[in-house]
């Protein structure tokens, strides 16, 4: 084999998300000092569990990357959709939480929509790849792809997951959309599920009242919005450069949920404007290798992966950024790699490990 034709994984993504894994510990480190310390007496309580899972992530990344041949995934793509389905439903009568996302199997409790995202991308890879020839075509072509994004995003709305449901039909309609079905196609189904897609934002109360403190935020409901202010005096406190690793004040209990749901607070109070630059450049540099990936890989099955996998992560870093930033509704989302927790952790590294071994598969 020729110099030029060997094969090896985008070392440039493999270290952009190895960097986003260590700013994770850094981060989580930091943010949960004073909460560890206080209440588990042990300020390195929350550090050891989230160094298990950055661990196990890397780990299963790089089997995914060198051991695990994503054609190979295509000839089980069928059996991963019908796991994900019942697990889906699985949840929605066996599970835990207030919100009913988590399942426990054994020991082992994990939450079932972010592996869901995961295999629904998977299968609609293989129905593009396998329907390319007539995918122009309403019955057979367009709504068999779109049918698969409105039931896995339906099943997980069904948890109360607005978000996650509606960052796995986004992406899933940026997919359908890239395989060249006819817009007009798409604009219909869009027009229908526009309004089930209000209807659900605003259904339940907690929703309504976060969507109404958004929109006046200095009005009655200006309590509800008691994170996401938290979270901006946080990102204002840092300036420039920042009040330095592990001096945020935000994490002493005046920002709930520190380490998860609103982790780029605490990362742009420590580490200032130019840091959160620095982690957004980041991201935006993951999505490029991704698309690059996706434009290269040597079938149509590793070009739609890819590139749904890629969309999956860097849209769930938008939301999070965004939301913290104020610029969208107050929401609980994950920031990819970085906040503390382990469903999404091993989800995305499964993604990534994908993403990995399709590069390898490129003639460079």
């Amino acid at each position: 084999m020729k110099k030029s034709e060997q094969q090896h994984i985008d070392r440039i993504l493999f270290l952009l998300v190895t960097t986003l894994m260590f700013i994770g510990l850094l981060v989580v480190f930091s943010s949960t000092l004073y909460i560890a310390s206080s209440r588990y007496n042990s300020v390195s309580y929350f550090l050891e569990k989230h160094f298990l899972r950055v661990l196990l992530g890397f780990v299963v990344m790089v089997l995914f990357a060198v051991f695990v041949d994503y054609r190979k995934i295509r000839e089980y793509a069928l059996y991963i959709f019908i796991s994900v389905l019942i697990l889906l439903i699985l949840v929605l009568i066996f599970g835990k939480g207030n919100a009913t996302r988590w399942l426990s199997i054994g020991p082992i409790n994990f939450q079932v929509s972010e592996f869901a995202k995961i295999g629904m991308m998977i299968y609609l890879a293989y129905l593009i790849e396998k329907n390319r020839w007539r995918i122009t075509d309403f019955k057979f072509g367009f709504f068999p792809l779109f049918f698969v994004v409105a039931l896995v995003s339906g099943l997980v709305l069904l948890q109360r997951s607005f978000t996650m449901s509606f960052l796995i039909f986004v992406s899933g309609i940026i997919l359908i959309f890239l395989a060249g079905v006819k817009v007009k196609h798409l604009a219909i189904m869009l027009s229908i599920s526009f309004p089930v897609i209000v209807l659900f934002s605003i259904i339940e109360p907690y929703r309504l009242q976060r969507l109404l403190a958004y929109i006046d935020p200095g009005g009655a409901l200006g309590r509800v919005r008691y994170q996401a202010l938290q979270a901006l005096i946080g990102l204002g406190t840092g300036g420039l450069f920042g009040v330095g690793p592990g001096h945020s004040r935000q994490r002493e209990f005046y920002l709930p949920l520190a380490y998860d749901d609103y982790i780029f607070s605490i990362f742009g109070e420590e580490y200032g404007f130019i840091g959160s630059l620095f982690l957004i450049f980041i991201f935006f540099a993951f999505f490029y290798r991704g698309i690059r990936i996706a434009k290269y890989a040597i079938d149509d099955f590793g070009k739609f992966l890819s590139a749904g996998i890629t969309f999956l992560i860097f849209l769930t870093a938008l939301v999070h950024i965004g939301v913290v930033s104020g610029l969208l509704p107050p929401t609980g989302i994950p920031l990819p790699f970085i906040s503390y927790g382990g469903s999404a952790m091993i989800s995305n590294c499964i993604g990534v490990g994908i993403l990995l071994n399709i590069s390898k598969q490129i003639k460079h």
